[in-house]
């Protein structure tokens, strides 16, 4: 337990030192949203801001051990602004920013921040596995891993709002229609996400 803590606390420091922008960035939308959502009475703030920051470590040791790139770890932190401001920003009723729909009825909010956020998902599962493979290449079967490996983060997120469902009165995470479109746009920021690995080269794909 004790060596997982000073692992975890060397890995982020060294992503502080090498990222001090986007350090500076996580930190404060963590920091804004979480007071923001305490000061208007929103559930899930401190609960999204708790989450978010044990990914922030997992992300950093995983950076520290693979490196995932600068893009990437710029990706994830903007998903999870992306996170933070559609579970806290209010709407009428008891709507937040999540619920919103764009003009495109089919674009909500919530799915756009899906395909985005699980799109940098999988390519952080793509980097780590192009690092663990003898020859770093994306394959056709490789790559339908990769997106494998991106929709089962989506569903371990899936299976974390069911749980909130359960323990928080307003989470706005809807019900079976809305987990179906998550998974829909999770499968279309992983393609998409694959298919911009595989046009890299392999010293690329892996490089900072």
């Amino acid at each position: 337990m004790i060596t997982a803590l000073v692992y975890a606390g060397e890995a982020m420091r060294t992503v502080v030192r090498a990222h001090p922008a986007l350090a500076a960035f996580t930190v404060a939308y963590l920091g804004f949203f979480a007071v923001y959502g305490v000061a208007i009475g929103s559930d899930v703030a401190v609960p999204y801001a708790v989450l978010i920051a044990l990914l922030i470590v997992l992300v950093c040791r995983l950076d520290l051990r693979y490196d995932l790139g600068t893009s990437t770890l710029w990706g994830l932190s903007i998903w999870g602004a992306g996170h933070m401001a559609g579970g806290v920003i209010p709407l009428d009723g008891d709507r937040t920013l999540y619920n919103a729909v764009l003009p495109i009825e089919l674009l909500h909010f919530d799915r756009l921040v899906h395909a985005f956020g699980f799109g940098f998902a999988t390519l952080a599962c793509g980097r780590v596995m192009l690092r663990l493979l003898p020859r770093p290449a994306v394959t056709r079967p490789v790559a339908v891993i990769v997106v494998l490996a991106g929709l089962g983060v989506g569903a371990v997120n899936e299976i974390v709002e069911f749980f909130a469902t359960l323990l928080l009165p307003h989470t706005n995470v809807g019900g079976y229609v809305n987990t179906g479109w998550d998974l829909v746009f999770d499968l279309i920021g992983g393609v998409v996400a694959v298919a911009w690995l595989a046009t890299r080269p392999a010293g690329v794909a892996v490089a900072r």
